[in-house]
Formats: structure tokens, C-alpha cells, sequence
């Protein structure tokens, strides 16, 4: 069976939000002062089991554990160990800042984690800090040497790229593709920290702009062939063992084309991620069939998945922290 919405999108990815909790602040994820502990109804290992199942059983088949920073939820080796060991599952990735992963990878593969996207926007340490509001870079790029040692093939870095903040780093972060088989992502900063609309549009660096950047720098990029349903366009720089992608959703919206659904950790459905929709099914977990009223609830959820969702800068009732990566 296939979850499709009512614009003919098969809904295959998930992206499941374990926690609020974040060690980082970056300035373009949350403010400073949220939660410094998991608050009552955060989803439990048994949720993310039932709710698992329930996708899976949809043909959902791409799971992505996302925060806040996953790797500060001690519960994650457990609930990558139900998505591995859920039929139709094909995918187990994890979305990290990469501050905790030496300590931590060693129980995450244990529990059957093979691949890692992880948040790079800036190599310079006094941008990093300041990006991210106290990050340390040094222990982000020993994350990633260790997840090529480990061979967690594609590691993927994301990159948001802010004007006046972190769009001098375009080029060196290109440059990592060269040499290494990373793959760098550029994404377009969105509306979702609830700027003031006028910094927000002083500071939007549209992705065109960026490979511009980049090419003139290394030269004409060529394009690499992608599932279209990747928000990501995909390039190489000449020779270079990676590759480079820009995930522009506000110059160049992919909607047309998204396959995801998310679960909050607050046990909210957020079919997409530019509006203030969300379903609360949380009742759903208290069910005595939770398998089945969670399949219900993402039968509902999926049809009412917007067409598309708004690029314009908008007071959002959720920062990006409280909605998941």
C-alpha cells in the first residue's frame, strides 16, 4: 500500500523529531532560552516503534531522526534499532551537528545506523562560533573524518548559507568535495527563526548566487543525475570525488515533487514544512490499536498535504528547533 496525497505525491520519506534539546544555537534554527530537558508527551522509544510500523505499513520507507541535536536524546540507539528492524524500512539516517558523535557511534551502528548528515556552515572556528552561538568546529570535522573512517557513505554536510554571516565560506566549503567523497549541501536560509522580515530579506542569499560563487571559483559545474523527488539539485566540480547540492526552496520551490511527512516530538503529524499546519495525534499513541490509529492518522495527515507551502517571510508559530530538521 502507498501513502499518496491528494496531489498524486507518493509520501515515502519520514522525518521523525526526537527531542527540542539542542547543544547549538544557531541563529537560524531557534533563539536562545528553550527547553533544557525533554518535556512531558516528548515521544518515547515505544512511540517511535508503533509509529514505524504504521508508516512503514504505507510504504514509508526513508526514516531520518532529527531534533533539536538527536545524539543529547539517549533513547536514540534504541529507537534506531526499531526503525532498522522495521519491515519496508530501507533507510536509517541521522541529522546531527556532529559535537557528540565520536562519543556516541559506536552504540548508533551497534543499533543499525548507516549514514549521517551532518551540519557544517562555516570551517572558519570565530564564524562556526558565531553562527552557531558557541559551537566548536573542531569537534564537528572530527565527526566527519570518523564517518568516512566508518565509510557512513554519502556523508552528507549541510550548509545554511546567511549573507553577512557565513556567505564568505561558500568556496571553502565547496572545496571539501574535491579532495574527499563529501558531499556539501548549500540550503537557502528560510523564514523559520522568526527574524525581522526586513533582516531576513537582507540576509537571503539565493542559491543561483552561491553556485555562481562557487563557479567562479572552480568553473563550470557539471550536473549529477538525482531521484526527482530530492530537494537537492546536484553538481561536481571537476574531478572532484563528491559532489555539491543546492536545496533551494525559496527561489526555486520543490513541492511539487516532496515525498515527506514529519513527526514532531511532540507527537504532532506536519505534513509540510513552509505553513503552520500540523495534526496533534497524540491520542493515537493511547489507543489500544496505536499501529492502526496511527495508520488512520497518517491517512488523514496525507490528504491534507498541501500543495505547496509559503516562501514569504511569516511569523511562525514554531522556530525550526520545536518543528525538527
Amino acid at each position: 500500500m502507498k501513502l499518496v496525497d491528494k496531489y498524486g505525491r507518493v509520501l515515502r520519506d519520514l522525518r521523525i523529531s526526537i527531542t527540542p534539546r539542542c547543544n547549538y544555537h544557531c541563529v537560524y534554527c531557534h533563539p536562545l532560552g528553550l527547553e533544557t530537558s525533554d518535556p512531558p508527551g516528548t515521544v518515547t522509544t515505544g512511540d517511535v516503534r508503533h509509529f514505524l510500523r504504521a508508516a512503514a505499513e504505507l510504504g514509508m520507507e526513508a526514516v531520518r531522526f532529527t531534533g533539536g541535536e538527536p545524539l543529547v536524546r539517549r533513547e536514540l540507539p534504541e529507537m534506531i534499532a526499531a526503525a532498522a528492524a522495521t519491515p519496508g524500512v530501507r533507510d536509517v539516517a541521522v541529522t546531527t551537528n556532529g559535537s557528540l558523535f565520536r562519543r556516541r557511534h559506536r552504540e548508533l551502528l551497534d543499533a543499525g545506523l548507516r549514514r549521517v548528515n551532518i551540519s557544517l556552515d562555516a570551517l572558519d572556528p570565530e564564524v562556526f562560533s558565531r553562527l552557531t552561538r558557541g559551537g566548536d568546529v573542531a569537534r564537528v570535522w572530527d565527526a566527519i573524518e570518523l564517518a568516512l573512517e566508518l565509510e557512513l557513505h554519502p556523508v552528507k554536510l549541510n550548509a545554511v548559507v546567511i549573507g553577512g554571516v557565513n556567505d564568505g565560506e561558500v568556496v571553502r566549503l565547496a572545496r571539501l568535495s574535491v579532495d574527499r567523497p563529501l558531499h556539501v549541501r548549500f540550503i537557502e536560509y528560510m523564514h523559520l527563526n522568526n527574524a525581522p522580515a526586513a533582516e531576513y530579506r537582507r540576509q537571503f542569499v539565493p542559491g543561483a548566487q552561491t553556485r555562481a560563487r562557487i563557479e567562479e571559483q572552480f568553473g563550470a559545474l557539471a550536473e549529477v543525475p538525482t531521484d526527482p523527488s530530492s530537494p537537492a539539485r546536484v553538481w561536481r566540480i571537476a574531478g572532484g570525488q563528491g559532489t555539491i547540492g543546492f536545496i533551494n526552496p525559496v527561489s526555486e520551490p520543490f513541492c511539487a515533487n516532496c515525498t515527506r511527512l514529519r513527526l514532531t516530538s511532540d507527537r504532532k503529524i506536519r505534513p509540510c514544512l513552509l505553513t503552520d499546519l500540523e495534526f496533534d495525534i497524540a491520542p493515537a499513541f493511547a489507543a489500544e490499536d496505536p499501529v492502526a490509529a496511527l495508520r488512520e492518522a497518517l491517512l488523514f495527515a496525507a490528504g491534507r498535504k498541501p500543495e505547496r507551502g509559503s516562501t514569504l517571510p511569516a511569523m511562525r508559530e514554531r522556530v525550526m528547533l520545536r518543528i525538527g530538521g
